[in-house]
């Protein structure tokens, strides 16, 4: 497997400095969404209900699926829009997004359900707020199948298939239908910033801002 390479682009665009940025094939990502789509029916449907072991090892899946998939195919994490161009610019993008969404849940909460100890999601860990759970969601959903969505079944479907897919993953659904809107319009986003920028670092800024903002917030209020 390469390092990652420069270069942005987004799916159907041309690569920028000679870098070529193509995303998996389709047949290479079918293991990952069986794999997603049947956990998130029995999870839906009741057939088994939330178990934190559990998925603690789904998601263990999730973030190892992608990686070995490159590593099979001899494929670059650009695959996956692993890139060094403007990766910070992105990221800050991303956390801009992320703030804006974050802000909206939080304010929607706060009317909805009334005190701050309600808002957001609670941040015990803010290493893995901002590092290990946009690793595991944002290369699976966004990086891993959107992008290999997106060729054969468009832009937007592709966006809207992740999404939903990532909204009734088990520690998402287990939340409550309330959070599920806010969690499907989160994944609407950054799918949109993954095709748009043609890099998956404007999600990982959006979707670490937005893990972490309710407990910067909690250190001010």
């Amino acid at each position: 497997m390469t390092n990652l390479v420069s270069g942005r682009q987004c799916n159907g665009a041309g690569p920028t400095n000679g870098v070529k940025n193509t995303p998996l094939p389709l047949w290479a990502v079918l293991p990952g969404l069986v794999y997603i789509v049947v956990i998130d029916l029995l999870m839906v449907t009741g057939m088994i209900g939330f178990v934190p072991w559990l998925v603690q090892t789904w998601s263990l899946v999730l973030l190892v699926l992608p990686w070995v998939t490159l590593l099979v195919l001899r494929q670059s994490p650009s695959a996956l829009g692993y890139t060094l161009d403007r990766m910070l610019a992105e990221f800050g993008w991303g956390m801009v997004a992320g703030g804006v969404w974050r802000g909206l849940s939080m304010g929607f909460n706060l009317w909805w359900q009334g005190g701050w100890t309600n808002i957001g999601w609670g941040v015990g860990y803010w290493l893995g707020g901002v590092v290990l759970v946009p690793l595991v969601e944002e290369t699976f959903f966004r990086g891993y199948l959107g992008r290999a969505l997106a060729p054969r079944v468009g832009r937007w479907p592709a966006i809207i298939i992740q999404a939903v897919l990532f909204s009734l993953h088990p520690g998402h659904w287990a939340q409550g239908y309330l959070h599920l809107v806010s969690i499907f319009i989160f994944g609407l986003m950054t799918g949109w910033l993954v095709e748009k920028r043609g890099s998956i670092w404007a999600a990982w800024g959006a979707h670490g801002f937005a893990n972490v903002l309710p407990g910067i917030m909690r250190i001010f209020v």
